[in-house]
């Protein structure tokens, strides 16, 4: 944004000054570590502003009493040279405290920055008294305190990410954002400055509201929005305020494609059909696809041409489209292997598309299911809108998630009239980004606001989830507008229905009263149907299962919260008779007490089981979580008299919450405030009670010989976060019985299905093969790239094999030079996080001097944060594991390199692998050859597949493992490519053959 743009956004000073903002200052600091207890600080700065105008900075460099660390080097570019002469901070604390004056401060995570400066201030003067780790007591900075990060959470939840590098981005400054103390200073205050643009256009009953739910918080955010209330209390009109959010809040945020007046929300339906309806049995024949009609949609001449002058025509494509075609008018089980770039997504959407329109609701409606979000978004907001301005006949397609997606009107309501008896402390702040995203959702899906990370916040979420046992149906009173109902009502009268594969699940196990019963599916991804299929079949138990039942019952803070607080609360104010009353409130005080023992007997069990599992367990050597199998119910001998406990005190609470459900029946209507949402809360919470028990039950017990039990240990000892799991082993037979015995036709599909060329392993794992053979057919179709020209497949033979000790620091000299001879960007894939941490630890430097960047999965932020960093910093090394083996999409010269450093074998121990090898073993097979080889075939696939994602990409893949070359087994991974490997003898022969190769 030029500085002619940035003067306009700036308010009129009398506005400043009435927000106590005609002055403030923007503060940033570098450290050597994140833990203010054991790290220093190296650089702080500060931005002051003036009436909306940068007026002053102050920044000064400080000398630690200890090295900086490299990565904190690397991150920020301060060096111990930097620093050798700076002061101490002791010596630039007066001059910094003196800059801020009274002046409220401004910090892009506020939690940080602001404990760090007045731990360290305090330490100066070793004046220690009183500091609270939690909730710091400021007295050294008891400026009022604004946090840029929590204001563009509330009026930003839109955006990808909340970084300051990203808001700058976003709202265009231009000037330097390097991760420096006074760039970063002078960035947050300009984004504040933003931020109260927005702020200013706020209704005041909003913000009322916000302060209504932080005056329990203890947030000094709350102050701004007291300066705010009195400000908007007076009516003035703002000249020079925006309100961006009409033009941003825009793109993914529907869930419906197609003529919206033909798609009818619940109550529509209600008035032409009964509640229970279910599609008629049509009794003409099925409107069969023509496939030359199909073909030609992909000809040079056809529909898609016409409407994009660069699409080329691809044979696989049209292959695959007509495959597709006769597997719908043949009733047909379908599994497809279409290598990148075969455009598959349109391949199997186009003639899904055409039999929904030419078939009834039952035979003709196409379920569609992917595994990751990227591909269901792609296919939803690119793909089908492309296909919706194409086709002649308007088509209907929803995407449609499972109950925990959506916000419950109802609920919601509930919690935000009475805040104070629903929100714990904690859940205050966490919940202001839900509030300016409720306005302006037309689906209720979370997955739309970036800002509320539901992994982060699964208690508070739940709070607002619609929920079966809740959910009355009919008479709710937002029934004619509920998310849920909306979009499951809408996807039964759609012609595709999108989700994922865990709704999928989840429907079977609900006896399709989620999706509706359906007769057609596309399983794209297909290669993770049966993991998938084990994961989310499984039970699984941990404490914060425990902390969500007890949390929303009651818990005892600053307030009192809970549904328990809540209705004694409001029986004192009911009209029901004083004695009614007193009785009920001694039954509410004992249910208290339940609740209470039973969070207290959790957290014992947990601390406990943690105890007794580590003392028959293998030390963790790993940063991670470690899994570990269990056959018997015997290991849990030693907590069975607490689990007693537990058990009789989940049956006590389920009793009376029974009770006190009963209780209600006998009260009259709208006895006392939110009657029906109580009664229906504590309602689920009983079921809710004894479904944990079942589960529990069934995870120590451990006596069904069709399941794998395991469980999970935290890497900290002093965590309760102990996780019990079980799944069923024979996922084949339970798809074949409970889904594919009641379609008419499926679709499966993949870019790595095969192994050596042959289906059998995929059909015989997902229980396909079981379907009557004449239906199940499969097609392999190469991919259209040039692999040939655009791919070197080598393996490094030279190297030693990975059982030989000289293996391991012959890896990392390879990796080395790599970085050093080549520098392209290059992605290394390993199969453990060890070893990748090790190798990180063993080049980092030797990178640095080769000024290399190097980034490491879980070393260097998260997925998203790194695979951005990659591109932007080309040419890179990306160290990567796990996840990185799939789905990483990096097309261009950001990567050129894709090293294998080991074939990706499944860990033996992995419970569920050991289990499926027993039970091959049982049966007198191989599991080596039957399930560890194929399994490690298509992750190395996958892998293989990184590199080459468009006909303009161009490198080299090095498999660093020479068991490729010297096993037998090693031509099943090599015959699975679509190029011939070349074996390297030497190093010498390598290099030779790679700088030939790169020109």
């Amino acid at each position: 944004m030029s500085n002619e743009v940035e003067e306009t956004n700036i308010l009129p000073p009398d506005v400043y000054a009435a927000l106590n903002l005609d002055e403030f200052v923007a503060v940033d600091i570098e450290t050597t570590g994140l833990q203010y207890t054991n790290s220093e600080v190296i650089e702080v700065a500060a931005a002051k502003f003036r009436n909306g105008e940068l007026a002053e900075t102050f920044e000064r460099l400080i000398k630690p009493a200890t090295a900086i660390p490299e990565y904190i080097t690397k991150l920020t570019g301060i060096a111990d040279s930097d620093v050798a002469d700076a002061p101490a901070f002791r010596d630039v604390l007066p001059d910094f405290r003196e800059f801020l004056g009274t002046a409220p401060i401004i910090a892009h995570h506020v939690p940080f920055d602001l404990p760090f400066l007045e731990y360290h201030a305090r330490l100066v003067d070793r004046n220690l008294k009183g500091w609270q780790n939690r909730k710091p007591v400021y007295h050294y900075f008891p400026n009022p305190k604004y946090d840029t990060a929590v204001l563009a959470r509330m009026y930003l939840h839109y955006l990808p990410s909340f970084s300051l590098s990203n808001l700058v981005d976003y709202f265009q400054f231009s000037g330097d954002v390097s991760h420096r103390a006074l760039p970063d200073a002078k960035n947050a205050g300009l984004v504040f400055r933003e931020l109260v643009n927005f702020a200013i256009q706020t209704k005041f009953a909003d913000v009322q509201k916000i302060l209504q739910i932080l005056e329990a918080a203890d947030d000094p955010i709350s102050d701004f929005f007291q300066h705010l209330a009195k400000f908007l209390s007076t009516g003035t009109t703002v000249v020079g305020g925006i309100d961006r959010r009409q033009f941003d809040f825009k793109a993914n945020h529907y869930n419906i494609i197609g003529e919206r007046s033909k798609l009818k929300g619940p109550a529509d339906l209600l008035e032409e059909q009964d509640w229970d309806y279910e599609p008629p049995e049509w009794e003409q024949a099925a409107g069969l696809l023509d496939e030359s009609d199909i073909a030609d949609f992909f000809a040079e001449s056809g529909e898609l041409s016409q409407k994009f002058g660069t699409y080329e025509t691809r044979d696989q494509q049209v292959a695959m489209a007509t495959a597709i075609a006769r597997a719908f008018n043949s009733q047909q089980f379908l599994t497809v292997e279409a290598g990148t770039g075969t455009g598959k997504s349109l391949a199997y959407l186009v003639p899904a598309i055409q039999w929904a329109l030419k078939n009834n609701a039952e035979n003709g409606r196409v379920v569609i299911s992917t595994n990751t979000k990227n591909l269901q978004e792609q296919l939803f907001f690119k793909d089908l809108p492309v296909l919706s301005g194409i086709l002649k006949d308007e088509f209907k397609a929803v995407l449609l998630k499972g109950r925990g997606n959506y916000l419950c009107l109802d609920k919601w309501t509930t919690v935000m009239r009475d805040p104070d008896a629903r929100l714990t402390e904690d859940e205050r702040t966490k919940v202001l980004p839900l509030l300016f995203w409720m306005a302006e959702t037309e689906t209720g899906d979370i997955a739309e606001n970036n800002a509320f990370r539901v992994e982060r916040n699964g208690g508070l979420w739940s709070k607002f989830i619609a929920e079966s046992q809740y959910c009355p149906g009919q008479k709710c009173k937002y029934f004619k507008d509920c998310y849920l109902m909306k979009a499951r009502e809408n996807a039964r009268n759609a012609h595709l229905v999108l989700v994922n594969h865990s709704l999928l699940f989840a429907d079977l196990v609900a006896e399709h009263s989620v999706i509706s019963p359906y007769r057609n599916l596309i399983f794209d991804e297909a290669h993770n149907l049966e993991k998938t299929a084990t994961e989310y079949l499984g039970v699984a138990v941990n404490i914060w299962l425990f902390k969500d039942l007890t949390s929303k019952l009651y818990v005892k803070e600053k307030f009192e919260s809970g549904a328990l607080a809540q209705l004694v609360r409001n029986l004192r104010k009911s009209e029901l008779d004083a004695s009614q009353v007193d009785t009920l409130t001694k039954q509410i005080d004992k249910l208290i007490e339940n609740v209470l023992e039973l969070w207290a007997t959790a957290q014992d069990f947990f601390r406990e089981l943690g105890r007794q599992l580590r003392q028959i367990t293998p030390e963790n050597q790993t940063q991670y979580a470690s899994r570990h199998r269990y056959k018997s119910h015997h290991i849990f001998e030693p907590v069975l008299p607490i689990y007693d406990q537990l058990a009789r005190q989940i049956n006590r609470l389920q009793a009376g919450l029974a009770n006190m459900v009963e209780n209600f029946r006998d009260f009259k209507e709208n006895s006392f405030d939110n009657q029906d949402q109580i009664y229906r809360e504590l309602k689920t919470q009983t079921v809710t009670a004894a479904a944990l028990l079942e589960s529990i039950d069934l995870l120590l017990s451990a006596n069904d010989e069709t399941r794998v039990y395991w469980y999970e240990l935290p890497q900290r000892e002093d965590s309760l976060d102990i996780r019990l799991y079980a799944a069923p082993l024979n996922i084949g037979e339970l798809l074949h019985e409970q889904l594919f015995g009641k379609l008419r036709t499926a679709i499966f599909t993949s870019a790595t299905i095969a192994v050596n060329q042959r289906f059998d392993y995929f059909l015989e794992r997902t229980g396909i093969n079981r379907n009557e053979p004449d239906r199940v057919k499969a097609l392999m179709l190469d991919s259209p790239f040039r692999y040939r020209e655009q791919v070197l497949l080598g393996i490094a033979s030279f190297l030693p094999p990975p059982t030989d000790k000289r293996h391991f620091p012959e890896l990392k000299k390879l990796i080395r030079e790599l970085s050093q001879r080549l520098r392209r960007g290059s992605l290394v894939l390993f199969t453990s996080y060890s070893t990748l941490n090790e190798v990180y630890r063993d080049v980092q430097n030797d990178m640095k001097l080769a000024q290399m960047p190097l980034l490491a999965q879980g070393l260097d932020g998260g997925r998203h944060a790194i695979i951005s960093r990659f591109k932007r910093e080309k040419p890179a090394f990306l160290f990567g594991t796990d996840s990185f083996w799939e789905g990483v999409d990096i097309p261009g010269d950001a990567l050129e390199l894709v090293a294998i450093t080991k074939l990706p074998f499944d860990v033996p121990t992995d419970p569920v692998f050991q289990a499926k090898s027993e039970m091959i073993e049982a049966r007198g097979g191989n599991s080596f050859y039957e399930l560890s080889i194929p399994e490690a075939v298509i992750r190395f696939r996958q892998g293989f597949g990184r590199l080459i994602r468009s006909r303009q990409d161009f490198g080299a893949v090095l498999i660093l493992d020479n068991r490729v070359s010297t096993k037998s087994y090693g031509r099943m991974f090599l015959n699975s490519l679509p190029v011939t490997a070349k074996s390297f003898a030497n190093a010498d022969e390598m290099w030779l053959q790679l700088e030939r190769w790169f020109g």
